[in-house]
């Protein structure tokens, strides 16, 4: 008897992919800078990351077949949505607590390094916070993490998916590596000065493990119900309390403990999803 013919690994196209993005952004970004600079008078590195983030959305339909998605329940936008999601807020509003715990026991002493509560602010982050967890959680769980784990399988994919959620917040220039008149060749000094801290590895440091840590436990969000809306209701709680609070922090305050508390959070998410499958195979 034959066996059943395996698909292809995504993983090959996902490289093309990444390495498409880049190529587009290096190629485009002084262009639309110079065509756009008067409407939205922001320096040459920010362009260059926002005409990242739109070439990964855009690129995403020519490369979408040959990186397995096929429709938009391939990328975790399914049904359920509201149950999730108002979990999801409420798990994020929960572990965020609990992350600026410290914070909190220190404004409360009456330091400066702490948290201010401001309800038109936390208003405002609430709404900042579900665009952000929107387009981030897309890109990150729905596109990028979807495709590794298909590629590679739940525990590697999780890993590998946070590492790029790390990484991705540290793709930023020195602001001097931007001044000067920008020509069409200066696209490739704005890549060299965006992967410049990734290169140097800035990011290991205690903000790297936290934004790892935090990949991971959406990550695993993810996989507790295949669907983005658990995810992006923890992600834009956790903005909204980060920004909203006004959380400040000396450097010493939060140390390993808000790492700690979202790993946590995380292997706990791991667990339920392994119960959740084994129910599923029962």
């Amino acid at each position: 008897m034959p066996s059943p013919e395996r698909s292809p690994s995504p993983l090959p196209a996902f490289l093309v992919y990444l390495l498409t993005i880049f190529l587009a952004a290096t190629l485009l970004s002084p262009a639309i800078h110079a065509l756009l600079h008067r409407l939205y008078p922001a320096p040459p590195g920010r362009t260059f990351r926002r005409v990242l983030e739109m070439s990964a959305l855009l690129l995403l339909l020519p490369f979408r077949k040959h990186l397995g998605i096929r429709s938009w329940r391939d990328i975790g936008f399914s049904r359920p949505v509201l149950r999730p999601f108002l979990w999801g807020c409420l798990l994020g509003f929960a572990s965020g607590l609990v992350c600026l715990l410290p914070l909190a026991l220190h404004s409360l002493a009456g330091h400066q390094a702490g948290i201010h509560l401001d309800p038109a602010s936390l208003a405002v982050w609430m709404g900042r916070g579900m665009l952000v967890a929107l387009s981030e959680e897309l890109l990150f769980r729905g596109i990028f993490f979807s495709i590794l784990l298909r590629g590679l399988g739940p525990f590697p994919g999780l890993l590998a998916s946070a590492l790029l959620f790390c990484l991705a917040h540290y793709l930023r220039a020195d602001p001097a590596a931007s001044e000067g008149p920008l020509t069409l060749f200066s696209g490739w000094d704005l890549l060299s000065a965006h992967l410049a801290p990734i290169l140097s590895f800035a990011w290991f440091d205690l903000q790297g493990l936290l934004l790892f840590s935090v990949g991971t436990a959406l990550a695993a969000a993810y996989l507790v119900t295949g669907s983005l809306w658990l995810p992006i209701g923890i992600h834009a709680l956790w903005v909204a309390l980060l920004y909203g609070l006004a959380a400040k922090s000396d450097g010493a305050l939060l140390g390993f403990w808000s790492p700690l508390v979202i790993a946590i959070f995380g292997v706990s998410l791991w667990i339920g999803f392994g119960w959740h499958r084994r129910g599923r195979v029962a």
